[in-house]
């Protein structure tokens, strides 16, 4: 299988390097070349057979004859019924069922951020009161209100 550039294959065919890369983007040429890098590298009997016309189009491109066109009826109820769902879902948000992917994340981050600072801000109100301490149950009682105080706050807000 023999690799030429487009610029030779432009020479064999005796048509400008344009006209190949038009051709190219028609996609008749499709499947007898491949990118290499920045070049170009065509099977030289493929390509002349695409061009001459006597191989099929790639198998990536289809023929307008072989597309399933879906008749009115069958495109109208499609169309209906997705209408259908848009206005499902338009409802839905305006009940407040359905939400943004981003409100949902930004309260939840806001509520995360509320429960970090409650509990840091622990240790700066009882440091003092239990370096005084030396009973570990009157330490452990403190810790234990303090801890559902700020958890309290949280679920009021």
């Amino acid at each position: 299988m023999p690799e030429i550039t487009q610029a030779q294959l432009a020479e064999l065919l005796k048509v400008s390097e344009a006209r190949v890369s038009q051709v190219k983007k028609t996609g008749r040429l499709d499947g007898t070349f491949e990118k290499r890098g920045r070049s170009i590298v065509f099977n030289q009997e493929a390509a002349i057979a695409a061009w001459n016309g006597e191989i099929s189009v790639s198998p990536t491109r289809k023929d307008s004859s072989a597309l399933e066109i879906p008749s009115f009826n069958e495109s109208r109820a499609k169309s209906e019924h997705f209408r259908a769902e848009l206005a499902r879902l338009d409802l839905e948000v305006k009940e407040d069922q359905l939400v943004e992917v981003s409100r949902v994340k930004r309260e939840a981050f806001s509520a995360a951020r509320a429960v970090r600072d409650a509990l840091g801000n622990i240790p700066d109100r009882v440091s003092n009161q239990m370096a005084a301490e030396s009973d570990p149950v009157v330490i452990h009682q403190t810790l234990t209100e303090e801890i559902r105080k700020a958890l309290e706050t949280l679920t009021n807000a």
